[in-house]
């Protein structure tokens, strides 16, 4: 019972479901960069968000996975992941011109450049280190939050808390399934909460 509800928690947060869940709690926000996008503007860019994050980097997986490249569609082992960590870089940029495309406002923009930078980051670490890419998701979703909060000044400490929580749950279930040792998750998190934060405050001079 313990491993299917951990399952089912990391499909529910699978780390290329983030960029969605982060666009769809961007657009739901009280603040001016989601008010001057239509409804259906919002829902033509949740549409090329979700071809270009999720299914363009599964279905190129399968493939991987049928070519027998990688050993597994979960990608446990860390010698398979850097060629879907390449195309996945190329893809999430992919999602980045779209929305440059689109004419968005910068904070859109900023999100998926900083979040393709941190895929890029992440390849490089995978060369010698396995980390939890579940955690390293949840934790960047954490310092976009709070680094919303603090630069437009607004009230989201319900869903920072929920965040926080979120990422708690994720961890457990990906050392309930044996995929990764507590240090993996730890550092994952680390990484991609101080990471997302700080390319977030970084980058935000330049826009």
């Amino acid at each position: 019972m313990e491993n299917k509800i951990a399952r089912i928690i990391s499909y529910i947060f699978h780390p290329l479901l983030m960029p969605l869940y982060a666009f769809i709690l961007l657009f739901n926000m009280n603040a001016y960069f989601s008010s001057v996008i239509t409804f259906y503007g919002k829902l033509l860019i949740l549409s090329f968000i979700f071809v270009f994050t999720f299914i363009f980097p599964s279905v190129l997986t399968y493939f991987l996975y049928k070519l027998k490249i990688i050993s597994s569609l979960h990608l446990e082992k860390r010698e398979e992941r850097g060629i879907p960590f390449i195309f996945t870089i190329i893809f999430y940029y992919g999602a980045y011109y779209m929305l440059k495309k689109s004419e968005v406002p910068a904070i859109f923009l900023l999100i998926m450049l900083v979040t393709t930078m941190m895929i890029i980051i992440v390849f490089f670490i995978n060369l010698k280190f396995k980390i939890s890419i579940h955690n390293l998701s949840t934790g960047a979703l954490t310092g976009l939050i709070i680094g919303i909060s603090y630069r437009f000044n607004l009230e989201l400490i319900l869903l920072i808390l929920l965040s926080i929580l979120s990422s708690g749950l994720v961890g457990f279930s990906r050392i309930a399934l044996n995929s990764h040792r507590p240090s993996e998750v730890y550092f994952g998190y680390l990484l991609g909460f101080c990471s997302m934060l700080g390319l977030l405050v970084k980058a935000w001079k330049k826009f």
